[in-house]
């Protein structure tokens, strides 16, 4: 009797454990929570983060770190290419409008030479063709009668005038402007009388504003202002005019 009445308790017991398990297992679906990924999501790595005084940019790093980083000066490796490139251009060129120390210097002019003339490296009796190597063509060309009823046929340049005579020879140069170089050493347009006289070794009057020297083949002449005594022109011209 007893032994029956213990088995009746454990079925019924077990029938209870099993109703009571029943009853359970929907709820337990229904509120099992939803499947979480590995990688949190943003905002919840923003509420997880700590507060701090002091913002921060990329990576961490405090806005003062990114701006000292950023107005650095940056090396040479890091420049644009483009403006490496214009940088050494510049460089170039600037060197290039400094002089060089080893280019030669021009040859200075000859001293004044009475047995052989000539003034702007033109000499009396030179040819036409002579003159055209070295000057060019002339900028206008017109014809001077002389005291012996010929005519010289007189070339201008640019602050030089030329004449020829009836052979095509030199008979007459002169110069009218500090444009031309006289080709005589310290001799220029310009210049005080006395020191053109003391150049040409003829004394120097302050009664006549002409200085006139002989040398071989015709006379070298010299003009002068009335007031200033500057040179005006410079003339070299053939005995026979």
């Amino acid at each position: 009797m007893r032994k029956n009445s213990y088995l009746r308790l454990r079925i019924g017991v077990a029938l209870l454990l099993s109703i009571s398990l029943a009853s359970c297992s929907p709820s337990s679906q229904t509120e099992q929570p939803a499947p979480t990924t590995s990688e949190p999501s943003a905002t919840a790595i923003a509420s997880n983060q700590p507060a701090s005084s002091e913002p921060f940019s990329e990576e961490g790093v405090p806005p003062e770190a990114l701006l000292h980083r950023e107005t650095s000066v940056p090396s040479a490796s890091s420049k644009d290419p483009v403006e490496s490139q214009a940088a050494s251009t510049h460089a170039v060129e600037a060197s290039n409008l400094q002089p060089s120390s080893k280019e030669a210097s021009p040859p200075n002019d000859p001293v004044f030479q009475p047995k052989s003339p000539s003034l702007a490296g033109i000499k009396l009796a030179a040819t036409d063709k002579t003159v055209v190597k070295h000057y060019g063509m002339p900028s206008d060309t017109y014809l001077l009668p002389d005291d012996n009823d010929r005519s010289i046929e007189i070339w201008e340049y640019d602050g030089m005038s030329v004449g020829f005579d009836e052979q095509d020879r030199v008979v007459y140069v002169e110069i009218n402007s500090s444009k031309t170089d006289t080709g005589i050493r310290g001799l220029a347009f310009g210049m005080d009388g006395s020191e053109a006289a003391r150049l040409l070794g003829i004394p120097a009057d302050d009664r006549t504003n002409v200085l006139t020297l002989q040398v071989s083949g015709g006379w070298m002449k010299l003009d002068l202002d009335p007031d200033s005594r500057k040179v005006l022109s410079l003339k070299l011209l053939a005995k026979n005019i």
